[in-house]
């Protein structure tokens, strides 16, 4: 069994496991925030929960990912040749602009989302109320943003997994 164990099953495995633990929870936000939608009383705990997790758990870790993928190219069976490997380059290139989205576009918006809902007053808003227009707008960035992420963690898992032109076997 030890004779399995290698650098590069350590780097897969933690590689995997970033990747699910950091981008699996981002698949229940549209849900989460469907729910918010149709009961505006809670919505606050809803974003709040949508926040907690992209602040304290998808981004620090999605920090990690790129890492343990290093690991992988230096350790892998083989050779990885990063410029005779489109799929990843493009991958590498795609988590680039999604992640620095997601830090500089996506996590202000939710911050902003979080602390006007706080301002507002507290209970259920009467049945004919329109939320305002501003939160309305920011809810509109969140969603677009949330699919280009998804999108995005989409196209780089269907990349990782195929690995179209791939350089090594």
């Amino acid at each position: 069994m030890l004779a399995v164990w290698s650098w590069f099953t350590f780097w897969l495995l933690g590689h995997i496991l970033l990747v699910i633990v950091a981008f699996g929870p981002t698949f229940t936000f549209p849900g989460v925030a469907a729910m918010a939608r149709k009961d505006p009383a809670h919505a606050i705990a809803y974003s709040k929960v949508i926040h907690f997790v992209e602040q304290r758990m998808t981004i620090p870790l999605a920090v990690l990912v790129p890492l343990f993928g290093v690991g992988l190219i230096y350790t892998a069976p083989g050779h990885i040749d990063l410029w005779k490997s489109e799929w990843l380059v493009i991958s590498i290139v795609l988590y680039i602009a999604a992640f620095f989205f997601a830090v500089f576009v996506q996590l202000p918006n939710s911050t902003r989302m979080v602390d006007m809902l706080a301002g507002m007053p507290p209970g259920p808003p009467p049945p004919d109320a329109v939320p305002p227009a501003e939160l309305q707008a920011i809810g509109k960035k969140l969603q677009f943003g949330g699919m280009y992420l998804t999108v995005s963690v989409l196209v780089i898992l269907v990349l990782m997994v195929w690995r179209p032109g791939a350089s090594f076997t």
